[in-house]
């Protein structure tokens, strides 16, 4: 039997829930206005506080005062605030030197210095299709003048700085090679550096990847293609002391290896997970194993660790740093820039590397004090002699699978 509900209890009811509703709208609104009141409140104190400091350093302070250098002080210090993972403040200069170091290209001549015990500048390596590779400068060179400036331990730092440059210049160098000092003039122009070394071990391919930058893609493809094209049977691909770089450059890097699928999400403040790349590439038909360290960070580790969820790629050293963190840069007005922790990379398996780093599936500490880059040898590499079996492991189960 239905009942009927008079007027005046309909009226009331709605009164009822308009009275309700209009309470936890005021209660909502006054908890965001406290919040609100409470961060201005905090501002002010922050503003008046700096300007009691400002106040007292001006009316005291018996030297001069660089504005610039109190202001990038100020700006470093409040981001520093927030902790060692809140982020980092660059300086116009330092970010633009910043910019140029992730493209993977810069203004110079083309060699990797070092400081030699005597004090010259002693060439670590040569950049491919660079000034000095064409001026026919080899590794192991030493460079004892540069324009007027004899190199010296005291001039180091001085004449370095002269292997860089605006493209189109010139710089006079003398170059000694064993008791022979060899007098050349050399142009600078724009140099790309490579972040890609690959070499076989038998039917298994190496491929060390230093860090990412705008070229790191185009470099590891040429790779690639020489792989398959060697009709390799796996691929190791080395990430030690590989501290990242630029997501921007990873991304596109790492879809050269992983199948069609989502490749990288974020966490951000709000909690939600965004996917941030899909990977629409058909990935590699043989074994991958990736080789990592302590020194493996940020983007590498994102790179280590969906290769390891989309590929199913073997991981093979220690534990990697564990910071696994979104940054984003926002430049200033003044050509500064502030580098901020938005959020945190999450992988298609749902690993959160922030904290925890990525976790070989073959422990190996490496029996030498440290790698030799310029003798990749698994003899006196245990991590790499480890990595090149895991490979042949991976191989001889799939040729017994089919």
């Amino acid at each position: 039997m239905n009942k009927k509900i008079s007027l005046g209890a309909a009226i009331a009811f709605m009164l009822v829930v308009a009275t309700v509703t209009m309470a936890l709208t005021m209660a909502f609104s006054m908890n965001r206005f406290t919040t609100m009141v409470n961060g201005v409140q905090q501002q002010r104190e922050m503003y008046s506080k700096l300007t009691e400091i400002e106040q007292q350093v001006r009316d005291k302070y018996p030297d001069t005062i660089n504005n610039d250098k109190l202001m990038d002080a100020m700006a470093a210090g409040y981001i520093s605030g927030l902790g060692e993972d809140g982020g980092k403040y660059y300086t116009a200069d330092q970010y633009q030197k910043l910019l140029t170091t992730e493209e993977g290209r810069y203004y110079g001549i083309g060699v990797v210095p070092v400081m030699e015990p005597s004090g010259y500048i002693q060439v670590k390596e040569v950049y491919p299709d660079s000034p000095a590779s064409n001026a026919q400068i080899v590794a192991g060179d030493m460079i004892v003048k540069i324009d007027e400036i004899d190199v010296t331990a005291e001039t180091y730092e001085e004449a370095v700085k002269l292997l860089q440059g605006e493209a189109g210049t010139k710089v006079n160098l003398t170059v000694r090679r064993e008791t022979e000092d060899i007098s050349m003039e050399i142009t600078r122009r724009q140099v790309e550096i490579p972040t890609v070394y690959a070499k076989t071990f038998d039917r298994v391919g190496y491929m060390r990847i230093t860090s990412f930058t705008t070229g790191t893609r185009d470099q590891m493809n040429r790779q690639l293609n020489l792989a398959i094209g060697s009709n390799l049977d796996a691929l190791i691909v080395d990430l030690r002391d590989n501290v990242g770089g630029r997501y921007s450059a990873m991304a596109p890097a790492l879809e050269l290896l992983v199948p069609e699928g989502e490749m990288i999400l974020g966490k951000y403040k709000s909690s939600e997970l965004v996917v941030l790349a899909e990977s629409e590439g058909a990935g590699v038909s043989f074994p991958l194993v990736v080789l990592t360290n302590a020194n493996t960070a940020d983007t590498a580790e994102v790179f280590a660790q969906v290769l390891k969820d989309m590929t199913g790629a073997r991981v093979v050293g220690v534990k990697t740093a564990g910071d696994g963190k979104i940054q984003e840069f926002v430049k200033l007005s003044d050509g500064s820039a502030i580098q901020l922790t938005v959020g945190r990379y999450v992988t298609p398996g749902e690993v959160i590397i922030d904290g925890e780093g990525v976790k070989p599936d073959y422990e190996v500490k490496l029996e030498t004090e440290a790698i030799d880059w310029d003798n990749i040898d698994p003899e006196f590499d245990s991590q790499l002699k480890k990595a090149l079996e895991v490979a042949q492991s991976s191989v001889n189960l799939e040729a017994a699978a089919q």
